[in-house]
């Protein structure tokens, strides 16, 4: 299981998600209907025609053991777990030969009773090394506001498939992205959001003028560079041996 990490206050992790609440909304609203964004449809039944993978199991929470501070917290990471589901989306055959990747995701439904407004659904991608259960907190507090959310594992990471993936590139990763919400989400606009590497990713699929990024929210974004970048290039003239990751 990816390792999510946790501050050692309990203030910090009382706090951090209503800081990234009061960041995310204002960008959420803007993209509201009277803004001039699509209206959210109806999500009930949306996934009905989506093929899960009946193979996957969720994650197993029962052997996180927290001081008892954290028992309200790792609540919620149990409950993020038991949502995880894993789908096929179509991939390219140079990523697998069946041309399909099983990509798990966790969905928050948002409360229609929290707003009038009919808000864009908000596609949210994890940083390195990490899986979708990084917003096991921030996820629920924006469903309660009204807010779909969808938390998605990249390609590679998380818990999707890793048997019979033959690339798991930045590009097989960005492309697995966009497959996922074109099934899961039927092309609707989405406001999609990334920390770190995560943020990487909301680039580059914002970047290809894709008719359903509706708008962006960047957390302490990464980027992708081709080759090797100007400060790689400085580190290696010190002496540093550099490996370059494809």
């Amino acid at each position: 299981m990816p390792h999510s990490s946790l501050s050692n206050s309990p203030e910090c992790i009382m706090k951090a998600p209503l800081a990234v609440i009061a960041f995310l909304l204002p960008t959420i609203y803007a993209f509201a209907p009277n803004k001039g964004a699509v209206c959210r449809a109806n999500t009930i039944g949306r996934h009905a025609s989506v093929q899960q993978d009946p193979t996957f199991t969720p994650p197993d929470t029962s052997s996180i053991s927290e001081q008892a501070w954290y028992a309200r917290f790792e609540m919620l990471f149990a409950d993020a777990a038991a949502r995880m589901k894993r789908v096929f989306v179509p991939i390219d055959r140079d990523v697998s030969d069946s041309g399909m990747v099983g990509i798990s995701y966790i969905y928050w439904e948002g409360d229609r009773k929290a707003t009038r407004q009919k808000l864009c659904p908000v596609l949210l991608v994890h940083g390195f090394d990490s899986s979708s259960l990084e917003y096991r907190r921030l996820g629920p507090r924006l469903a309660a506001l009204g807010v779909d959310v969808y938390c998605v594992d990249l390609l590679g990471w998380g818990y999707s498939q890793l048997e019979n993936v033959k690339s798991f590139s930045a590009r097989a990763k960005i492309d697995a992205l966009k497959s996922f919400w074109q099934t899961v989400g039927n092309n609707e606009q989405v406001v999609i959001g990334g920390a770190s590497l995560g943020g990487a990713a909301v680039i580059e699929v914002a970047s290809q003028d894709l008719s359903f990024v509706k708008g962006t929210i960047l957390i302490d974004a990464q980027g992708f560079v081709d080759g090797i970048g100007p400060m790689i290039s400085q580190a290696r003239d010190t002496g540093v041996k550099i490996n370059s990751i494809t």
